[in-house]
């Protein structure tokens, strides 16, 4: 990943993999250019519990609830070749409204399915967005806005899924007013080469092989690199074994932490979150569970974005039958009752509900799990 030190000025990509500027451009130009300031406004109070929030560095006008359940119109499936639409992304004026939006695709949690690997190279596009347009939902109880940086226009990122050899031609367009860049957990590939940091306005592209299966994370490295992850630039890469797995009901978890309503760095640094959520928002399946039936093989593909907290998920009611750190299958164990998932870590675990009902899933640091860290499974 890029180097975490924040007065770490980028190099940036703006073109080619083969071209570099001759000046790198300043990141405190960008933020003074994108209006990033000290001050500005207040963030909501969450929680009752939670100490006040920091000033976001977006000035934001009023927010306006859109109609709950509308996400962007970014896929959450990552299909190789699907590229997001253009983004506009302007500083506000006073009497201007931004709407908020729900962070993902209400079919977030369902990857995209298995298939073989390919002799051609699959293609994935993204955009890196920031912004007041940017602004997401992350509650709904009260409702939260949240000034997010983000990939695909959605939080989580959309989600890869690839097979063990596979080549990714992989293309960032960055549609915001910041540098960005990516970091994939799953590539083996020089970080002076691939995770350079890319303009507002430029397009860089590179290319990576899976030569690991398992369940990866990807980010944004651009400094400061806290504050990108924080504010939503995170998705997953699944890269199956290349003869596949058994035949199972598959979801996708991403838990992830907010930090007031966005930007606030020294809160990041210092303070504890004000929500830990799943997909991208508090408590997001206890209204809308995720269904299965009984008996039948329930596969979980989990990535703790973090940035800063360990996940210790768990399924009450259930035990894990199977259990691969990294989601590698050489990492193979038994039954387990808990397992952890460090920041930046994936895993993948399987289960079989025995009879019908209701089934919390949750973080067992109970202390996040109450910031909005659970869910719900719907047995048939």
């Amino acid at each position: 990943m890029s180097l975490p030190n924040a007065e770490n000025e980028p190099t940036v990509a703006t073109g080619t993999p083969s071209r570099r500027p001759p000046n790198a451009v300043s990141r405190r130009a960008m933020l003074r250019q994108a209006g990033v300031v000290a001050g500005g406004v207040g963030a909501a109070a969450f929680l009752a519990a939670c100490a006040p929030s920091g000033a976001t560095p977006w000035s934001l006008a009023p927010v306006v609830a859109t109609a709950k359940g509308a996400g962007p119109s970014a896929s959450s499936t990552g299909v190789p070749g699907a590229t997001q639409g253009p983004t506009t992304s302007t500083s506000p004026t006073p009497s201007s409204a931004i709407a908020a939006h729900e962070p993902s695709p209400a079919d977030f949690a369902v990857p995209p399915s298995y298939r073989p690997a390919l002799a051609t190279p699959v293609e994935f596009d993204l955009t890196s967005n920031d912004g007041p347009s940017e602004t997401i939902f992350i509650a709904h109880s009260p409702d939260a806005p949240y000034a997010s940086m983000n990939f695909g226009r959605q939080v989580p990122a959309p989600t890869l899924r690839i097979t063990e050899g596979d080549t990714v031609h992989f293309t960032l367009t960055n549609q915001g007013m910041m540098p960005h860049s990516i970091d994939f957990h799953a590539a083996q590939i020089a970080w002076s080469r691939a995770y350079q940091t890319v303009a507002p306005g430029a397009t860089f592209s590179f290319d990576w092989t899976a030569t690991y299966p398992g369940v990866f994370m990807y980010h944004c490295g651009a400094a400061p690199v806290l504050m990108h992850m924080a504010d939503g630039m995170y998705g997953m890469v699944i890269v199956d074994p290349k003869e596949g797995r058994p035949t199972a009901r598959e979801y996708v978890i991403v838990q992830s932490e907010f930090y007031g309503a966005g930007g606030e760095y020294a809160k990041m640094l210092t303070d504890p979150p004000d929500f830990v959520v799943f997909n991208g928002q508090a408590d997001r399946y206890k209204t809308t569970p995720l269904v299965a039936n009984a008996g039948e093989l329930v596969r979980l593909y989990i990535v703790n974005a973090g940035p800063n907290s360990s996940s210790a998920f768990h399924v009450i009611g259930a035990l894990f039958s199977h259990y691969e750190s990294d989601g590698y299958p050489p990492n193979s164990q038994g039954m387990h009752q808990t397992i952890d998932v460090p920041p930046g870590s994936g895993a993948l675990v399987e289960l079989t509900f025995a009879e019908p009902g209701t089934y919390p899933f949750v973080t067992h640091k109970f202390s996040d799990a109450s910031k909005g860290a659970t869910g719900l499974f719907k047995i048939s």
